[in-house]
């Protein structure tokens, strides 16, 4: 066979194989439907359904103008597949999950057990894993009604303050839903989730200070927002925030400006399990209620009162964490890298864990006391 005949067929078989290649579909922008938020609320009447709100930004022109149009469709049904494909029948346009930042889960079906929805999440191709996931009180659908008087986007307020791109608050547990499906699957480790409430004094506001603790597939429990702040500041190194103390009778504030905490797991003998914990705090006085000039012992007597109070708060904190079998910090998954008997580590942690006491050393270094201007 000569070349110019091979090439001719190499020719033609390249030609029908094309035959088979089916072209892409594509929409235009103004035929899709943008979903910028979803829900998931439980039906109180009917227990084998959940409700799924979907917040849908209608495109308009320059987002500066202020012109903010958006519609929020709602669909019961037994999972969140059908949902979908059902609420495509009272629209007009394709939807496309793209641009869907926020997942917001109803108190009463997080405390049920999250995994139908993020698993579906997970597993569809046009979903975003850098989604922010937080649980909604009282449900997701008063949340997604809630529209902020400086929002500017459709649904853009709640990503804005879940991914801290707007205001940076140390009472918010910043978290993507990759990482709250990387610690459902990771043993030794467990998920956490914001908590996103309406303010009942003012109309129109949202507060994201509380943070639930949850097991492999359900809430625990909801921190308080001094607990959160204290979780935050063993999780984020360097967390710009505020910590409290008083001495002799007055209280004192200081911004934290440096922060790094660790901590060791100790098994001296079976039955005296510890974890120690070394804090170190750094910053400046910001706030006392006595208008006196402080001499160099009595900063050094702050800084004392300081590691104290901060101590004995982490400690309670940690041991309240413990007790609900959560465990957000990764204490399992420490004892897992840290101990070479693969067959017995996770039962011999599950065994420790319950009664294992924490020890914590906090060192203050209060850099200045402020200006009098």
């Amino acid at each position: 066979m000569s070349l110019r005949t091979l090439r001719k067929r190499v020719l033609i078989l390249l030609c029908l194989c094309s035959l088979l290649i089916s072209g892409c579909e594509f929409r235009d922008i103004d035929l899709r439907l943008f979903i910028v938020a979803m829900g998931v609320d439980v039906v109180e009447d009917r227990p084998e359904m959940l409700r799924y709100t979907f917040k849908i930004a209608v495109p308009t022109g320059d987002p500066k103008s202020g012109e903010l149009k958006s519609i929020i469709i709602q669909q019961e049904s037994s999972s969140v597949a059908r949902a979908v494909r059902e609420i495509k029948s009272k629209v007009d346009k394709e939807l496309d999950f793209a641009h869907c930042r926020v997942l917001l889960l109803g108190e009463a079906y997080a405390r049920k057990g999250i995994r139908d929805v993020e698993e579906w999440i997970i597993r569809r191709r046009d979903t975003q894993l850098i989604m922010y996931p937080a649980v909604a009180v009282p449900d997701a659908k008063t949340i997604l009604n809630i529209s902020p008087a400086t929002e500017r986007i459709a649904g853009n307020a709640k990503a804005l303050a879940l991914s801290e791109e707007g205001t940076e608050s140390p009472y918010i547990a910043k978290t993507y839903l990759f990482d709250v499906d990387r610690r459902v699957r990771e043993s030794g480790i467990d998920p956490y989730m914001p908590v996103i409430t309406v303010d009942n004094k003012e109309e129109g506001v949202l507060n994201i200070n509380k943070t639930a603790l949850m097991d492999k597939e359900r809430v625990k429990l909801m921190l308080e927002p001094e607990e959160s702040k204290l979780l935050n500041v063993l999780m984020i190194r360097n967390l710009l925030t505020d910590l409290g103390t008083t001495m002799n009778g007055s209280r004192y504030e200081m911004n934290v400006d440096r922060s790094r905490a660790r901590f060791k797991i100790v098994v001296p003998e079976p039955g005296k399990e510890e974890i120690q914990y070394k804090l170190t705090i750094g910053g400046n006085l910001e706030e006392k209620e006595d208008y006196d000039q402080l001499t160099h012992s009595e900063l050094r007597e702050l800084e004392q009162a300081f590691n104290e109070s901060l101590s004995q708060e982490v400690t309670k904190l940690l041991e309240k964490i413990r007790e609900t079998g959560t465990d957000p910090l990764g204490f399992g998954l420490r004892y897992f890298a840290t101990h070479w008997n693969n067959n017995t580590e996770k039962q011999q942690w599950e065994a420790m864990y319950p009664h294992i006491t924490f020890k914590v050393e906090v060192d203050t270094q209060i850099k200045g006391t402020g200006y009098s201007r």
